[in-house]
């Protein structure tokens, strides 16, 4: 009966989002609860009028197609209650954002300003969900989900969008800029929050010494066992790519520390100790991330790759079914 329905009144889904400057795109059947894939494509971003293209040739063949995109911009967020006290509460104008509750748990929210500049990329496309990160994440994870809280991360070139969650409830959220150097990091959060105030968090520092004396974890102890590392896997030390990625690493691990140290700080969160992460990964982060993690923070550490389309032919039949 499915491939009859194709045939006769067919609905269709065309997937897509942007990853650096690739726009990675899909197009499939809608059947039940799962979309039937039929055709991926790579395309530049700077070609993109052959994504244009594409979509008007579907929308002709098949009027009854839905279109879906992961929202990537960066003023995005998301809220552990789904009131408009959680709002006030965490500094978010409700007035300058779109938000969406998600199964009366969690609240996911993006900036108007940059939802509109994200449509405007693509103005001959008649969008029908446009996702947050947060959405993407939470659907993936739910399988992983346990009683006590774990850290899950979704990493794209330069951002990371994080939160805890557990079975129950969603406890906290941030996302985390990751520039080539950490005074590039922490200029662009000043200038966000300066643009747009409530739209970003401003993240508590780890990096003092503790009353007790106990000294952080320094970038040279780090970089010492990069370059053990490097040197097993072949790769010479003086590899151009190889010490971008590890400066990189760097940069994420200790963003990644703020922001659990905002998390156990911070009195507008519930407090509990997180003993697991894992990173979903939409780029090529690397084994040695979690080996980072793992020994430097002692929590449990798993690194899995993570690809948008895969996640919306989950959701946009779940919305086309309401």
């Amino acid at each position: 009966m499915g491939k009859l329905q194709r045939y006769f009144w067919p609905k269709t889904a065309f997937l897509f989002y942007l990853n650096e400057e690739k726009i990675e795109a899909a197009f499939g059947y809608i059947e039940k609860d799962e979309i039937d894939l039929q055709e991926r494509r790579t395309i530049p971003f700077e070609k993109r009028s052959e994504l244009i293209a594409w979509y008007e040739e579907i929308r002709r063949t098949y009027p009854k197609t839905y279109v879906a995109a992961m929202l990537d911009t960066v003023n995005q967020g998301a809220l552990p209650q789904c009131n408009k006290s959680a709002y006030e509460r965490f500094g978010v104008d409700a007035a300058l954002v779109h938000s969406l509750c998600v199964d009366d748990k969690w609240l996911a929210y993006t900036s108007l300003v940059e939802m509109k500049w994200f449509e405007q990329k693509f103005k001959e496309i008649e969008f029908d969900f446009l996702y947050s990160p947060f959405v993407l994440l939470y659907r993936r994870s739910q399988s992983l989900f346990e009683n006590e809280p774990a850290l899950y991360m979704l990493h794209q070139k330069g951002v990371v969008f994080m939160a805890v969650f557990s079975k129950e409830r969603m406890w906290y959220a941030n996302v985390l800029i990751v520039s080539e150097t950490r005074a590039e990091s922490e200029s662009l959060g000043t200038e966000t929050e300066a643009e747009e105030e409530g739209l970003a968090f401003n993240l508590d520092m780890l990096g003092e010494e503790d009353e007790e004396g106990i000294e952080p974890i320094s970038d040279i102890d780090i970089l010492g066992e990069f370059k053990e590392d490097v040197g097993e896997n072949g790769t010479e030390i003086g590899d151009e790519s190889a010490l971008e990625l590890l400066e990189y690493n760097l940069n994420l691990f200790e963003e990644m520390k703020d922001a659990i140290a905002k998390f156990y700080h911070d009195d507008r969160y519930p407090h509990a100790f997180v003993e697991k992460v894992t990173i979903f990964d939409m780029d090529d982060l690397g084994s040695d991330f979690v080996r980072y993690i793992e020994d430097e923070l002692f929590m449990q550490a798993s690194l899995l790759r993570f690809d948008p389309i895969d996640v919306m032919t989950l959701l946009v039949p779940e919305e086309v079914g309401k």
